[in-house]
């Protein structure tokens, strides 16, 4: 027997997947948000309003939208890990500077070449998943890389806050950074060597029969397709109507919960809360529940149905939003969990959708979904902080909860209730 097809051999692996991942999500999210917690100190120190400070976090996100596509078609070529690695070490080198500028525009600059080098483990990571162990845990392994993510989100936040109100925001920027390099290292060390997937400029056409024969025998997960081009499996990408249904969701709810995040400091800064930096941050500190639930989502989403999972955590991200509304500081602090619980059910189970119901072009799939994730992140962190310089708070949870209603809605309309159905009645598979 193959000992990538023997039990002991598929879990070693799937640990160490899920090990070195759970690191690049934890330095991809750590310093992709960390800046997230001193958007006021930002707002102070440079004289701008918080829709102008919030672009910190939108250059770095449009810089993730401008590159998950080149990444992910080098990653066809180069190969996934290798990718992955460039990747990984490039930002958190870029990481180390941007505490150092001085000003705005060269920090927003700095952000946008930071998001660009980060693209590619978003853009990867679930393919990579997807390639390299069977269909089974495949939503299993995205949801510890999401656990990943949501740890790393939570720890840059949390990290930066705290060290910027003692030292300034600068010097909290900077320890994030630091812990960004030892994350960063152990995901170079520990991601094991790709074996399901062979880079294009290797694959031959004899090479390529071979491997697809071996994984028919061995794998239930479907390779890419080698008699489609790198743009064919684009355009299947882009024509798949139930690939755009996947594709809303992220585009939606990561927007509304990064809108959520951005402004809910300076709501809780201003009369009549009045918090610190400091113990604003600590309302970070549930995002704690999003790794639970990003955890329980992978492993139930096979028995509960992906289409069903996904309205509980919508409709768990709306009950928290509109609890944000209330004035009692702990009823906020207890939707804001809600709220990020919904989010990282919803999160893990969109990604898996998309991989499932895209089949031979994955990885194309996998980039748009990407995509359309930061250009969610950079349009509506920029616009709903106009909404909340003008409408306040209020305006911000009702557009956060508006935009829940558009996502479930579009869920309903094109979204298989079987994923997996739908990747077998593909344009490749026909």
């Amino acid at each position: 027997m193959p000992a990538k097809s023997r039990p002991d051999a598929t879990d070693a692996l799937f640990h160490r997947i899920v090990f070195a991942l759970f690191a690049a999500g934890f330095a991809t999210f750590a310093q992709l948000y960390s800046v997230q917690s001193v958007l006021p100190e930002i707002s102070a120190d440079f004289g701008v309003d918080p829709s102008q400070a919030a672009l910190t976090i939108s250059m770095a996100t449009t810089g993730i939208a401008i590159g998950v596509l080149p990444w992910a078609f080098a990653a066809d070529r180069w190969g996934r890990v290798r990718v992955m690695k460039v990747s990984a070490v490039s930002a958190a080198v870029i990481g180390l500077v941007t505490p150092f500028l001085h000003s705005l525009p060269l920090i927003l600059g700095s952000r946008l070449i930071e998001g660009l080098a980060l693209a590619a483990i978003p853009a990867i990571a679930v393919t990579y998943i997807a390639d390299e162990l069977p269909a089974r845990r495949v939503t299993a392994a995205a949801g510890a890389f999401v656990s990943g993510n949501s740890i790393g989100g939570l720890l840059g936040r949390l990290i930066a806050g705290l060290v910027s109100e003692h030292f300034g925001w600068q010097l909290g920027l900077m320890t994030v950074a630091v812990l960004c390099v030892v994350a960063c290292s152990i995901f170079v060390i520990a991601v094991p060597a790709p074996h399901g997937y062979l880079p294009s400029r290797l694959r031959t056409e004899d090479v390529t029969a071979a491997a697809a024969a071996q994984t028919r025998q061995e794998r239930t997960v479907a390779s890419p397709v080698p008699s489609l081009s790198a743009w064919q499996r684009f355009t299947m990408a882009l024509t798949t109507p139930a690939l755009w249904g996947t594709y809303a969701q992220p585009f939606l709810l990561m927007g509304s919960f990064l809108s959520l995040f951005s402004f809910l400091g300076y709501h809780l800064q201003a009369a009549p809360y009045g918090l610190s930096t400091a113990v604003t941050s600590m309302v970070f500190t549930v995002y704690l529940v999003g790794t639970f639930t990003a955890r329980w989502s992978g492993s139930v989403a096979g028995r509960f149905g992906h289409r069903r999972l996904l309205y509980t955590g919508i409709g768990m991200m709306i009950g928290g939003a509109a609890l944000t509304l209330t004035a009692p500081l702990a009823v906020i602090v207890l939707g804001v969990a809600l709220f990020t619980a919904g989010y990282f059910v919803t999160s893990p189970v969109t990604s898996a959708m998309t991989s499932l119901i895209a089949g031979p072009c994955r990885s194309q799939a996998t980039a748009i979904y990407q995509l359309v994730f930061y250009v969610g992140n950079s349009v509506f962190g920029w616009m709903l902080g106009r909404v909340f310089e003008e409408f306040d708070w209020a305006g911000v949870a009702l557009g956060i909860i508006t935009m829940c209603l558009v996502a479930a809605l579009i869920a309903a309309t094109l979204l298989p209730k079987r994923p997996g159905a739908a990747a077998s009645r593909s344009p490749a598979s026909s």
